[in-house]
């Protein structure tokens, strides 16, 4: 922790107190030159009761307005942070909170929000901040000129650190990064060496990085074999991963209710198991259970399906009222293979069977005329085809489901 930074924070003008305390907050993992920052976003959120959006829009506004470094991107293993360090030179340069009455901006003094329908509106419906978790206006709560000062000063940094490599720190790197690539033991090493030593500081820097994005690249794609290390740095075969700032921003996307997207994510949260709270039974409900006009089975199955899948029946009540929820792209290109079923036929009556026969929630209600689901293949016993149907689904997505059962929830 370090109580110097920390009451430079508490002294500094910040525009609101979402970023205040979230940057007290960072202050107190930090030591005592502000380095060695990496709380996840979800222990951020929990601590300081804001959402994981609003930690995430905020972490990003510090990193683009240098207050913050971003010394190395988490998100390669599950519970794992970006590493941060503060900016001393902007942080040096924060100007103190004035005494005086303002706004919700502080930084103008206006009462009234400078956002237009051009720059952006914000949810009304967050509690956090006067904008909003979805708020896309930065107020510019320091110095401009202070900032842009800093930030090169980053970049200074960041470029003398990439300069200052040794012989002895590039050959480090390279073992480090081959040391337990699949089938290098049997591999001529030179050839690789060779392609390594070829790269520039940055390259060879991209190339750690992503490399173990890149080996799950592979595995998605159902690779037989992976490519040598000498392929891989001649090739400069990393460049197929996108950049982790860049599949983080894009991980999910507002899927409309009964659409593909919407269908694909609520079947693949149907496949998890339950994590809802399920309740034992009533007063009434065990009254009944006595007297024998139910059974305990179907008294917690009912219950069971009413509360065990939350996300499920919470997309389910926002399409009641026509609005969409957010789902994860990863599993946009398996809902492309879903088949629109007709509202009232033969099939969307399989379908619903087959909810009962799993104990899972159906869409309450009157739905659209076309729903997606599983497509089915070819022709028979509509009840065995939809079964089969969900299983192939599984199957497909079953990498998805192994990530979210550890607790990933982006399981991209």
């Amino acid at each position: 922790m370090s109580i110097a930074i920390m009451s430079q924070l508490f002294k500094a003008h910040l525009g609101s107190t979402s970023r205040k305390m979230l940057a007290v907050r960072l202050a107190d993992f930090a030591d005592d030159e502000g380095k060695g920052i990496w709380p996840t976003v979800g222990r951020l959120a929990r601590e300081t009761e804001l959402s994981e959006r609003t930690v995430q829009r905020i972490l990003s506004e510090f990193v683009d307005e240098g207050l913050l470094i971003v010394r190395k991107k988490g998100g390669w293993k599950p519970g794992e942070g970006t590493r941060y360090d503060f900016n001393m030179v902007a942080l040096g340069r924060l100007q103190a909170a004035k005494m005086t009455i303002e706004g919700c901006h502080g930084v103008t003094h206006d009462t009234v929000t400078p956002v237009t329908t051009a720059t952006g509106t914000g949810d009304t419906g967050d509690a956090e901040g006067c904008h909003g978790d979805t708020q896309t206006v930065i107020e510019p709560p320091i110095e401009p000129s202070d900032l842009r000062e800093g930030a090169r000063e980053a970049e200074r940094q960041e470029s003398q650190e990439s300069q200052t490599e040794t012989e002895q720190s590039v050959e480090k790197g390279f073992w480090a990064l081959v040391k337990d690539w699949p089938g290098f033991a049997g591999m001529p090493k030179e050839p690789a060496k060779r392609a390594w030593l070829a790269l520039t500081a940055d390259e060879r820097r991209e190339a750690s990085e992503r490399f173990p994005r890149w080996l799950q690249l592979l595995k998605a794609q159902k690779k037989s074999h992976t490519p040598a290390p000498s392929t891989y740095f001649g090739e400069k075969l990393w460049l197929d991963v996108p950049a982790q700032d860049v599949a983080a921003k894009s991980a999910n996307a507002m899927a409309a209710p009964f659409g593909k997207l919407w269908s694909a994510t609520r079947f693949a949260e149907l496949l998890l198991p339950p994590s809802g709270i399920v309740a034992p039974p009533t007063k009434f409900e065990q009254m009944q259970i006595d007297a024998g006009q139910v059974s305990l089975a179907d008294v917690m199955a009912e219950k069971r399906m009413r509360a065990g899948w939350p996300s499920v029946n919470s997309m389910q009540e926002r399409a009641r009222s026509a609005q969409g929820s957010m789902c994860p792209l990863a599993l946009e290109e398996a809902g492309q293979g879903f088949q629109a079923v007709k509202r009232d036929g033969d099939l969307l009556a399989a379908w619903q069977r087959e909810h009962k026969r799993r104990g899972w929630p159906f869409p309450e209600g009157r739905l659209p005329e076309w729903v997606y689901f599983p497509a089915i293949e070819g022709e028979g016993d509509l009840d065995f085809l939809v079964a089969e149907a969900v299983e192939r689904y599984r199957e497909r997505i079953s990498d998805y489901l192994a990530n979210r059962s550890k607790g990933d929830d982006h399981a991209a």
